[in-house]
């Protein structure tokens, strides 16, 4: 039987890898993978094999998006989680399914109004607890 290398067994892990690193640094993915999976790696492997990963399935799924245009994705439910800057309530959720309602994509000026309201609400509450103290 062929000995398989690690890129081979990390590739099988992809997911899972994934999961773990949302929860832990690379130390503890690089910790958990060696004692429940048997894959031994620094974290500087770990990071090498991410990237080469993903650039092999970015290279894929481009070279199959041309081929993929009859194929029907359905939408995912998503939270939402609203900030609205102008009260004093600081945060709204809101659980939609995606089919509810369209996305539109915010314009970068939108965006960078929305930022810079975010950033002075943050300066305003910063000089309020210092006027505090």
């Amino acid at each position: 039987m062929a000995k398989r290398t690690k890129f081979s067994k990390f590739r099988d892990l992809y997911e899972v890898i994934e999961e773990l690193a949302v929860s832990y640094t690379y130390e503890g993915v690089v910790e958990i993978l060696a004692e429940r999976h048997d894959l031994i790696l620094t974290t500087g492997t770990l990071t090498n094999y991410l990237y080469r990963y993903r650039k092999e399935s970015k290279e894929l799924s481009a070279a199959t998006d041309n081929s993929s245009s009859n194929v029907e994705v359905k939408p995912e439910a998503r939270k939402q989680i609203f900030v609205d800057l102008y009260s004093n309530d600081s945060i709204q959720e809101s659980n939609t399914d995606a089919s509810d309602e369209p996305y539109v994509q915010p314009t970068h000026e939108e965006l960078d109004t929305a930022m810079k309201r975010f950033e002075a609400k943050l300066a305003n509450k910063r000089n309020r607890s210092l006027l505090d103290r």
